[in-house]
């Protein structure tokens, strides 16, 4: 069932803002299926893309010396869609807690299968003093929000791996680096996945994604990437770490099918 359809969420339509984007082949994999991490590209930019149409994207960020920066990810992927299908990308706010914008979205085919869940947390922040701060009434009234709305979404964490396994190093390149001038978030999923064995990754599916921020990544950081596989509850999960230097800077965890 789609988040819309749920209460409390039935009062949230009418805010409600979509996309449709075309599946083009350099997204997607051997088996011509949408790569997990353009997936996250597609969800990124369609809260970018909503937040232009309400007034308050980048060129508002830029002149106010504020962002949202995305601090967790909690992704249920029910299936994926192929090469040249398209698909819809449906999101709105659902509420703010001081400094917390929390944000879900829905992702469905031509047919109106729904695809994808997805709740995610964001950060506002002033990014001269790079401080979080309370988000303001002009951007509460511009995503149709008040104060009054503060009902967090659920979004699991991820865990840590317990043993260092699989270790891979990685260096930040100037194409790792966004608007907020740090290291774009997908990079960070896509380091863990790059840790895992081939034979692993080409034997099994992400279901589920769990990303928790915890500090950024800067041009020239060394990057350490740990992780290990463990079978728990009948699943099978890959959790990872991501460091630069001695600061632990990312927690993911997928679950695998």
């Amino acid at each position: 069932m789609g988040f819309f359809r749920c209460r409390p969420y039935i009062a949230l339509k009418k805010m409600a803002w979509s996309r449709t984007y075309d599946i083009p082949y350099f997204l997607v994999d051997k088996n011509r299926k949408l790569r997990i991490t353009a997936l996250m590209q597609f969800l990124e930019d369609v809260a970018i893309r909503h937040s232009e149409s309400c007034g308050v994207g980048l060129d508002f960020y830029q002149d106010n010396g504020v962002a949202w920066v995305l601090a967790k990810w909690d992704i249920e992927v029910l299936s994926y869609p192929e090469f040249n299908q398209q698909i819809t990308i449906t999101t709105v706010p659902t509420s703010f807690r001081s400094f917390f914008g929390f944000r879900m979205m829905e992702v469905h085919d031509e047919k109106g299968t729904l695809l994808a869940r997805v709740h995610t947390l964001w950060v506002f922040v002033d990014t001269r003093r790079k401080k979080p701060i309370p988000v303001t009434d002009e951007v509460m009234r511009a995503y149709g929000l008040t104060r009054d709305q503060k009902e967090p979404l659920p979004i699991e964490a991820p865990s840590a791996p317990e043993t260092d396994e699989l270790q891979a190093a990685f260096q930040v390149r100037p194409g790792d680096i966004d608007t907020n001038r740090h290291v774009n978030n997908i990079r960070f999923v896509e380091w863990a996945l790059d840790t895992l064995p081939v034979d692993f990754t080409n034997n099994h599916t992400v279901h589920r994604v769990l990303v928790d921020y915890r500090k950024e990544l800067m041009f020239g950081e060394p990057v350490n990437a740990v992780a290990d596989i463990v079978e728990t509850d009948g699943e099978t999960l890959t959790r990872h770490r991501i460091s630069g230097g001695k600061k632990i800077a990312s927690l993911i965890t997928f679950k695998w099918t």
